[in-house]
């Protein structure tokens, strides 16, 4: 066995099969494209050639597609729909929570002023909240009995969460947005 030196003696040479006649190589129906056309259409089929900032476009535009159909088949869920209609169609104390904090937090920056206030907007500000958990508390309890009445046998997994989010949000910027006014059936 030679591996790295010449070999002296000759192979021997494979005998010829018979086999059917092949016949010369088959024609084109059209000229050879020349090398531009070529990688054109290589390009082509490759995908456009974005600068960085079109390209981080894009990249937005597809990630926000994406987020949009997962939030859309994650809300799907029919006791989330119950839920939400439930929630929407009742009058929560819950939304008056982020614009009733920022008039607090204002009114305690009159602490040089009137030293007294910013004890009074510390009590209002703790009583609000547990005003806004006890109405929490309110809903979830009826929204179980409608649910039990509708669905029954319904996993309640992640739904309390859920409407608690619901009832705390300023009810115009809700998503997806109301589909009943209060006072509405659900």
């Amino acid at each position: 066995m030679a591996l790295f030196r010449r070999r002296t003696e000759a192979a021997p040479e494979p005998e010829p099969t018979p086999s059917a006649p092949t016949v010369g190589p088959a024609r084109k129906d059209r000229p050879t494209p020349t090398r531009k056309e070529a990688e054109a259409l290589r390009r082509q089929r490759v995908g456009k050639n974005l600068n960085s900032k079109e390209a981080r476009k894009e990249a937005n535009r597809k990630a926000r597609a994406d987020r949009v159909r997962v939030m859309n088949e994650r809300e799907a869920a029919p006791e989330k729909q119950l839920l939400r209609d439930y929630i929407d169609s009742r009058f929560n104390i819950g939304e008056f929570v982020l614009p009733a904090l920022v008039v607090i937090l204002a009114l305690t920056f009159l602490n040089s002023v009137f030293p007294f206030v910013t004890y009074i907007t510390t009590v209002l500000m703790y009583l609000f909240l547990l005003v806004a958990v006890i109405d929490v508390f309110l809903m979830w309890r009826g929204f179980k009995k409608v649910l039990a009445d509708r669905m029954p046998r319904t996993p309640t997994r992640g739904l309390l969460m859920y409407g608690m989010n619901r009832c705390i949000q300023i009810r115009r910027f809700r998503i997806p947005p109301p589909r009943l006014k209060r006072g509405e059936k659900y």
